[in-house]
């Protein structure tokens, strides 16, 4: 069954599932209105966005622990985390702030391990920011901008203890032991397995031993080019944070060694960073947030131009460009070889989300660090958060890297269930991506492109979006690659993008990447308060993003066809 209310996990038999139902039009608007008589519906939701039920049940143990008055809170998996949480609202609010911390530990043994006396605890320290009203507002904003958000799978495991015991520190009883025992066995494994995988990905893809940054996969050691995060977003917000670590580091040390410097513009710390074509919003955000954003949201040929003028003044300089290929959810793909020559030329850096690409691209070889949500296609499931951070051995900047990451300025945070089911999910991430890929072209060249300037306005799709999109795509694309899973589709007026919505049969909801179909009103989505500006760049109010999924493709298209002729009925209907 498709059909999943709204608010309601999605699919409804999944454990843990990151999406959730927005199954008609109405219900997405009334969900970005924040209407109170759609909201209050919600048992779940997207984790970053929305607390899933075990994070609830954590956050009302800190609130009734550690509360006061009408305070609510966020949990991170880290001490170090929640401080930087609580430094950014204390900056925000000033001096008048009554934002505060509470920390508690949980020890986690299995009962057999604590009779036989062996020292196989686990222990896990919570840090919960604490606050109420606006100021709750930026502590909800940061938590979802920051990504490491505590796993619904470890809130859960640590409600269900709280729960029995009362008691945070106390030891797991009552049939978890299996379940910590599996975590301390597998979860490290787990781990190592992940980061060979994506190395293999990016080095090796499809297995040809070909890839653009021409390295042969034998002599790259995934420990040191691949670090895992708990969600694609933490991803960018740590590609963000090092970078401006790197120029802070790099400034001071300019300045320490060079006398009567005060005006020379190497002590200046830049923090700038740009984004390349119209990207996922919380990445414009982010570096908005946490420094100074250019924005470049065509992501074509213009702004290159645009960039190098930008570039060419006195006095002008960036730290990185932000790069998503293809962009989501235009499909846009820039052109990467003059990226790369123009960041060679005037020293900045390149950050390149690859999530919606995967296997399909190989963009190694122009990027310095490469992010990925590894929430999505990779695992497939919908039932799992991470990330994951890649670095270029040959980048100019590798070495500061593994200094950075292997300091005390990184934690890696993937809570080891969470890696157990990515690494479990993610061994058949080529064949599903092949299979996604032949779906989708069946679907669009066998039905959808037909009644493109009919019912719809235009298909956005890497072969289709742009003759210049096409031949930047086909210039990175592997040669056992594809276009993706991902297309968009714009209408001609709302009506008939509701009722094409409402009338298509697959789930709904957000996130991409699924191995089942997948349709949201995405603009609508993420750009409600913003329609006018974000239309500009392309993105039309009246959208319907559309992953993908495995299912028969004769399905597929016998239930786009049913949406279709909803719409013309519509028509004919007024006739």
């Amino acid at each position: 069954m498709t059909e999943i209310d709204f608010g309601q996990p999605l699919p409804s038999n999944l454990e843990y599932a990151v999406s959730f139902g927005i199954p008609t039009w109405r219900t997405a608007l009334g969900y970005v209105e924040k209407d109170p008589i759609v909201i209050e519906k919600m048992a779940t939701g997207y984790p970053r966005y929305f607390p899933q039920p075990p994070i609830q049940k954590l956050c009302k143990y800190f609130v009734k622990k550690f509360g006061k008055n009408s305070e609510d809170c966020r949990p991170f998996p880290s001490l170090k985390e929640a401080e930087e949480c609580l430094m950014f609202i204390k900056s925000v609010t000033g001096s008048e702030s009554t934002a505060h911390l509470a920390v508690d530990t949980f020890k986690l043994a299995d009962n057999e391990s604590a009779k036989s006396g062996e020292n196989n605890t686990l222990c896990i320290r919570i840090a919960a920011v604490l606050a109420a009203g606006d100021e709750f507002n930026h502590v909800k904003e940061y938590w979802k901008l920051r990504g490491e958000c505590v796993s619904s799978r470890l809130a859960d495991l640590l409600s269900k203890s709280f729960m029995e015991t009362e008691s945070f520190s106390s030891q797991v009883n009552h049939g978890l032991e299996e379940r910590v025992l599996s975590a301390q066995s597998s979860g490290e494994n787990a781990k190592i397995l992940i980061k060979r995988r994506i190395a293999d990905n990016h080095f090796n893809p499809f297995g040809s031993g070909k890839n653009s940054a021409a390295l042969d996969v034998e002599k790259v050691d995934p420990e040191k080019v691949v670090y895992l995060v708990s969600s694609g977003m933490s991803s960018i917000f740590t590609a963000r944070r090092f970078l401006t670590h790197w120029e802070e580091s790099r400034a001071s040390k300019y300045s320490s060694s060079h006398e009567n410097t005060s005006k020379d513009q190497n002590t200046s710390v830049c923090n700038t960073a740009a984004i390349f074509g119209f990207p996922f919003k919380d990445t414009q955000v982010i570096l908005r947030t946490f420094g100074t954003c250019k924005f470049y949201g065509f992501g074509d040929s213009r702004d290159i131009d645009s960039l190098k003028n930008y570039l060419d003044a006195p006095g002008n300089r960036i730290l990185a460009v932000f790069i998503e290929t293809p962009s989501n959810p235009l499909l846009n793909m820039p052109d990467l070889k003059k990226l790369r020559k123009l960041a060679d030329k005037y020293g900045f850096f390149i950050v390149i989300d690859d999530t919606i690409g995967g296997l399909n691209v190989d963009v190694l070889g122009y990027a310095d660090i490469i992010c990925t949500s590894l929430t999505k296609l990779f695992n497939g499931s919908s039932n799992v958060m991470g990330g994951s951070v890649i670095l270029n051995p040959q980048s100019s900047i590798y070495s500061s890297a593994l200094d950075f990451f292997s300091s005390h300025e990184f934690e890696e945070l993937l809570w080891l269930e969470d890696a157990v089911v990515l690494e479990e999910n993610s061994r058949d991430f080529e064949d599903r991506t092949i299979r996604a890929n032949e779906n989708t072209e069946k679907l669009i060249y066998g039905l959808l492109l037909a009644q493109q300037g009919d019912i719809f306005k235009k298909i956005y799709y890497p072969a289709l979006s742009s003759k210049e999109t096409f031949e930047n795509y086909e210039a990175v694309r592997n040669e056992k690659g594809g276009y993706g899973c991902l297309f968009s589709m714009s209408f001609f007026n709302e009506l008939d993008a509701g009722v094409f919505y409402d009338s298509l049969k697959v789930f709904k909801g957000p996130s991409n990447g699924t191995n089942f179909t997948l349709a949201c009103p995405y603009v609508q989505l993420a750009h409600h308060s913003e329609l006018e500006e974000v239309s500009e760049f392309g993105a039309d109010p009246n959208f319907v993003r559309v992953s993908v999924g495995l299912e028969d493709s004769k399905w597929l298209i016998e239930v786009f066809s049913a949406a279709i002729e909803a719409v013309k009925q519509r028509y004919h209907s007024k006739v």
